[in-house]
């Protein structure tokens, strides 16, 4: 049963408690429900229906045991009316308050539960997902990264998780943006503990959401169909650094799937946490290559989102990009450093800034790569010298001592 199929049932105010029974048990996860919903008609007759029935509809495939004890042991009028009484609220696939991106994704959740509020159908959204031990490179990408998109009014929707989620997430919030966090668990529940000052600052700026009813422990199974939400939240997802065998690449297969724009950091070849990113890049996702340029293309390819904002008749059509030929699409395929853009800088001083780049490099790199090129060299103390005085003009950054990256604008 897809979505359209859902929306034409028309279903109303009056069956949201009986549509919260069919959602307040995560274990029977979400396929079955549109079955459910096809055979009755409304959740309220499947509510209605007999066990046997149920269970007819459900098949050998799926255990029908979870739905009808929770159905038999608990009062569901009771929880649906606590849960209104809490500072969680519910939005149903049906709703008009559902976010546009979501409804029109493939197995888009028939709920989310959540705290804040949720995002705006208007408002650009980037999903930033990566390593939950990241390093200093990465770090430095994704609180760039946050910042720029916060500054910009663009949603930034992650994980919450630890490492590049929760710092581009921070970021975001810290800049005046708004996020919002994706859990894999009941939204009263925050994970991981580490992440608590954020689950807090998302609650006023942004939201914490979840297809789990509240008082759902964190379970390994739940995160990969968080994650397909994550992606369907968004515009573009941002992949950081992720290893070759990674859960971030879930996320990506969704995304991909949903037709997301993927954009990858590049790394340097070998390191273990961006081999995934690298390899992304070589099965064709865009380059990552700075916040600026990440921005030009999603002004450009989502013009009227901004403009128009999402309509019930075309709004599968600007949540999924149907084609893939647009100027940025274009312009990425033939994309060419811009030597315009450089700063001005004297010769000795262009030539280092000309040798940083966008991964952690030391002066003794530079001076490798000056000696390969047989370029007078001022030599290692001469260029750490020129590495900091360009960090002071804010055109480097040293991202950990003696590691210096170029800086993006």
């Amino acid at each position: 049963m897809n979505i359209d199929e859902i929306m034409s049932l028309g279903i109303g105010n009056d069956e949201r408690v009986y549509a919260f029974w069919l959602q307040s048990v995560p274990w029977i996860g979400q396929g079955p429900i549109p079955a459910i919903l096809k055979a009755f008609g409304s959740p309220r007759e499947a509510f209605l229906a007999s066990d046997e029935k149920i269970a007819q509809v459900l098949g050998k495939r799926t255990d029908p045991k979870a739905l009808l004890t929770y159905r038999r042991e608990n009062d569901i009028f009771e929880k649906y009316d606590e849960l209104m009484r809490s500072n969680i609220k519910v939005s149903f696939v049906w709703e008009k308050d559902y976010p546009e991106r979501l409804r029109y994704i493939p197995d888009p959740p028939l709920a989310l539960f959540y705290i804040g509020r949720l995002p705006e159908n208007n408002k650009l959204s980037v999903a930033v997902i990566g390593a939950r031990q990241c390093s200093d490179y990465g770090e430095m990408l994704a609180d760039e990264l946050g910042e720029s998109l916060g500054k910009n009014n663009i949603n930034v929707i992650s994980g919450m998780a630890f490492g590049i989620d929760g710092i581009s997430q921070n970021a975001a919030v810290s800049a005046g943006g708004s996020s919002f966090g994706v859990l894999g668990c009941g939204p009263d529940i925050c994970y991981p503990d580490s992440n608590y000052g954020l689950y807090e600052k998302l609650k006023t700026s942004g939201g914490i959401l979840s297809s789990y009813p509240p008082g759902t422990q964190v379970n390994a199974k739940f995160f990969p169909p968080r994650n397909r939400i994550v992606s369907g939240l968004a515009d573009a997802v941002v992949v950081i650094e992720a290893r070759t065998r990674s859960g971030t690449l879930i996320t990506v297969d969704m995304a991909l799937e949903q037709g997301r724009d993927i954009y990858a950091a590049p790394g340097r070849l070998g390191d273990e946490l961006s081999s995934g990113t690298n390899g992304l890049i070589g099965h064709g996702a865009r380059i990552y290559l700075s916040p600026d340029i990440l921005m030009s293309d999603l002004f450009e390819d989502h013009a009227l989102i901004m403009t128009e904002g999402f309509t019930e008749a075309d709004a599968c059509l600007h949540a999924i990009k149907p084609t893939y030929n647009t100027p940025s699409d274009r312009r990425h395929r033939n994309y060419t450093g811009n030597a315009a853009e450089e700063p001005d800088l004297d010769k000795s001083h262009l030539e280092i800034y000309r040798l940083l780049s966008y991964f952690p490099q030391s002066a003794e790199d530079i001076e490798e790569k000056m000696r390969k090129k047989k370029s007078d060299s001022p030599g290692v103390t001469g260029i750490c010298l020129m590495l900091m005085e360009l960090c002071l003009e804010g055109h480097a950054v040293q991202v950990s001592p003696g590691q210096f990256c170029k800086k993006t604008d």
